[in-house]
């Protein structure tokens, strides 16, 4: 019974494998302070939106925009989360969630899932991805890693460019 259920656990992860497709997106853009609550000397909470553009490995470019939550304690950063809207070419539109957990927050890596998405390319909901975020002043680069099933990433690429 045992190798029956080995088997089943090594087919089960050999076709996610070959069902599966890396998608990769790069943003970059701006940093905007929208508000800022100021609790201590130490503490605060601060609401960022990013806004610029992206582009990925189907051939899309088009505009980004983001909600930042995060909070800090002692002078760390002790949560983020955010929101994130891409635009594709004739409106088409993806949401997901990012968060990072507090030993990811120093290395600006984090995780994102997608939430929602148009109709046109709604495969790619429920699919995550590991992103690296940097800044520079009030510029922002993001490089993410998606893992998306084969038939999103068909979806992705057949948007007219």
């Amino acid at each position: 019974m045992k190798i029956i259920i080995l088997i089943l656990t090594v087919l089960s992860v050999s076709y996610e494998n070959i069902s599966a497709k890396d998608y990769i997106l790069e943003q970059q853009g701006k940093r905007i302070l929208v508000k800022e609550h100021i609790y201590s000397k130490t503490d605060n909470l601060k609401v960022f939106k990013l806004e610029g553009t992206f582009k990925d490995n189907a051939g899309n470019f088009g505009e980004t925009n983001s909600i930042v939550n995060v909070i800090t304690i002692n002078n760390v950063v002790e949560k983020l989360e955010a929101s994130n809207e891409l635009i594709y070419n004739e409106n088409i539109r993806a949401y997901n969630t990012a968060k990072r957990a507090n030993n990811e927050l120093k290395q600006g890596v984090g995780q994102w899932h997608f939430t929602y998405a148009s109709k046109s390319i709604n495969a790619i909901i429920n699919s995550d991805c590991l992103y690296s975020i940097r800044y520079y002043n009030d510029n922002f680069l993001t490089l993410a890693k998606c893992n998306i099933p084969e038939k999103a990433f068909e979806q992705i690429k057949s948007i007219i460019k």
